[in-house]
């Protein structure tokens, strides 16, 4: 039996109106979720999230809450404090919250805590250097379990992608997102699926791309098909 890998559109509007355009959008491509990425808001308070979502809960597709610091691709300034208060909030609408392991520990565990009880949480490690298999497998098992442990990575070379895949594949106990960036990482952004991925990520289209290396979903779903999935 064909299967067919799971695809997250990540959504980079600025404004209450574009984002649910563009979660249409996402929907109409075929997307399996959408990912929100509440740091691209030109106004962002819990009020903010709260009337983002209540729109959005037209859109039947499963949907990821995400805010990323500017030290990560994103446009968020505030600090961890902030963060935690704004997540807390988007759990409440969202089915998935992503933390990221970049915040300050105290923080980050009242996070979790606060996620936890109202959505699923996707514990993620974004580092800008290419990880050892070994470094992979310790972020992931010595995290928290329960939740999707993703992990992406700064690829340099084709054996960057090599060591991600051969990562994710190992973990086959764990829910778990792992893949590399950048322009060299597209080959394990296409394949992490078939290596047990919960889900890739793709932008809505050429020009919307969340972050560098990202493929487009039209394109994504194309080069995924030709591989069977």
């Amino acid at each position: 039996m064909e299967i067919r890998h799971k695809i997250c559109v990540s959504i980079i509007e600025s404004s209450e109106r574009s984002v649910l355009l563009a979660a249409r959008e996402a929907e109409e491509q075929g997307a399996d979720l959408i990912e929100i990425r509440l740091d691209c808001l030109e106004q962002l308070t819990r009020e903010s999230v709260a009337q983002l979502f209540r729109s959005l809960s037209v859109i039947p597709l499963p949907k990821v809450a995400t805010i990323m610091p500017k030290t990560l691709f994103g446009r968020f300034e505030g600090g961890d404090s902030e963060r935690v208060e704004l997540l807390s909030e988007a759990a409440g609408h969202a089915d998935y919250v992503d933390v990221g392991l970049e915040m300050e520990p105290s923080l980050l565990m009242e996070c979790m805590r606060k996620v936890e009880k109202r959505a699923g949480v996707i514990l993620s490690r974004h580092s800008d250097r290419p990880l050892t298999a070994g470094e992979i497998s310790s972020i992931v098992r010595e995290g928290y379990g329960g939740v999707v442990h993703k992990v992406a990575m700064l690829a340099r070379g084709l054996e960057d992608n090599l060591v991600a895949l051969e990562a994710c594949r190992s973990l086959e106990s764990f829910r778990r997102i792992i893949f590399c960036y950048g322009r060299a990482g597209v080959i394990s952004r296409v394949l992490s699926p078939f290596f047990g991925s919960e889900w890739a990520y793709a932008s809505l289209r050429k020009g919307k791309e969340a972050a560098p290396g990202q493929l487009d979903i039209e394109s994504l779903r194309m080069v995924q098909g030709v591989l069977g999935g």
